[in-house]
């Protein structure tokens, strides 16, 4: 369920500074950076302790390595870049593959559903820290450096839900079946998440096709060995994602400690993952259970829809401003592409509910499901496309508005709780547009 971990982050702001990379902005050469960096105060013996270089002049061509590869504008040469939107798709397969398997692997181990929503809610908000530290080393060229310190958080989380698994084996009273399964929903979240910035999403979807069908086969089949079966599948996955990514990281000698920065790196999108999270849940509590499923379907699918509708979202929009001379028309043009793609996403989500509740429900008073699943994956997709033009703290803010219409719709009733949601929406797509406007939030 870590639906926006795999998404790729904004340019609308400066990236977080993790080492000297400003020194590098319009230098000529390796020489002017050099000169820059002493003037600042590094001496050879410092950029040797801190990173591992001969002396200054080294790592000033490092960081000309840096920019090259951070500032390269990355422009299709028509309207559309087929490749990258490909990729795109494959990312939000590999979600909704991902989040399918987690789902029947704990409906197998739990029959409690509260224990479900914890952990996948947990992996939520954990693959969205990590992905969210790795992303930012990742934009500031520093790709490496970024899977480092992202193993280092997905150790550190593990650490301790083992404690709290070990914990709930020995007190008679807990159950450590929720603690187990945190733990390994989180560990894929976080691993899946570093294996999609490192571009393996086809290696991920024929893992998760493959697993995913067995889960199906052996689930209606409905022999007595079926549990099993599932439960044997999800460690297999565990396992080969995480020898995937042990191949792939092997070799990068980065220290794997966390510092204040990749906290604060880790915060936002933390908080907005929780938030979103709080929403869903308190809608759940004013839906029966199996309206409640279709809702999660729905916001997994549209979670997977904003991915690709992102990536041609920005791709039009930067051909858009190559073609346009006038300011004005170009601000059209990204006013009418930014409200179709989010509606897309919101017909989309509205959609699945709906079919989901007729199919699977097999009930035809759907309107309420239908509602609660458009308005939430409006907010949020309001949310993430805030946060992937470079508007982090207005992400967390709409989804912070999420979770208040959430809390409105059920203690005030339905009218009112869908008029503060729509006030939220109107808001938001307002701070979306000026946002989109200005071509240096996605050029």
């Amino acid at each position: 369920m870590s639906a926006d971990s795999v998404m790729i982050p904004g340019s609308g702001e400066p990236l977080p500074d993790y080492g000297n990379e400003h020194h590098a902005v319009d230098a000529v050469d390796a020489f002017e950076i050099t000169a820059r960096l002493e003037a600042s105060g590094l001496s050879d013996r410092t950029v040797r302790r801190r990173h591992g270089v001969s002396d200054v002049f080294a790592y000033a061509q490092s960081l000309v390595q840096v920019r090259s590869s951070a500032l390269a504008p990355q422009v299709p040469e028509g309207w559309l870049g087929v490749d990258a939107l490909l990729e795109a798709v494959r990312r939000g397969v590999v979600l909704i593959l991902g989040a399918v398997l987690g789902g029947l692997t704990a409906s197998v181990l739990t029959a409690n559903t509260r224990d479900v929503l914890i952990a996948g809610i947990s992996a939520w908000v954990v693959g969205q820290s990590v992905s969210g530290i790795v992303w930012a080393y990742a934009g500031a060229g520093q790709l490496k450096r970024g899977i480092a310190r992202g193993a280092a958080a997905t150790l550190l989380v593990t650490a301790v839900l083992t404690c709290y698994m070990m914990v709930s084996l020995v007190l008679p009273s807990h159950d450590a079946t929720l603690a187990g399964l945190t733990m390994a929903w989180c560990w894929y979240s976080c691993i899946v998440s570093m294996l999609v910035i490192l571009g393996r999403s086809r290696f991920l979807l024929a893992v998760l096709s493959l697993a995913v069908s067995a889960v199906t086969l052996a689930l209606v089949l409905g022999r007595r060995g079926s549990p099993a079966a599932v439960v044997i599948v999800a460690f297999l996955v565990l396992g080969t994602v995480t020898l995937a990514l042990a191949r792939l990281v092997r070799g990068i000698r980065e220290r794997r400690i966390l510092d204040r920065s990749d906290w604060r790196t880790a915060l936002a999108p933390a908080a907005q993952a929780g938030f979103l999270a709080a929403a869903l849940s308190v809608a759940l509590t004013g839906l029966p259970a199996w309206e409640g499923t279709a809702l999660i379907v729905a916001t997994v699918v549209a979670a997977a829809a904003t991915d690709p509708a992102l990536v041609l979202m920005r791709q039009r929009l930067m051909w858009s401003s190559r073609r346009t001379p006038l300011l004005r028309h170009a601000a059209r043009n990204a006013w009418i592409l930014t409200m179709g793609l989010s509606a897309a996403i919101v017909f989309i989500s509205a959609t699945v509910s709906t079919l989901v509740v007729i199919f699977l429900v097999q009930d035809t008073r759907l309107a309420t499901t239908v509602i609660v699943a458009a308005a939430f994956s409006s907010l949020a997709t309001t949310s993430t496309t805030l946060n992937a033009f470079g508007l982090p703290r207005g992400g967390v803010i709409f989804a912070f508005a999420a979770s208040l219409s959430a809390v409105a719709w059920i203690l005030v009733g339905d009218i009112p709780g869908i008029l503060i949601a729509l006030a939220f929406l109107v808001a938001g797509i307002a701070v979306l547009l000026a946002r989109v406007t200005d071509p240096r939030a996605y050029v």
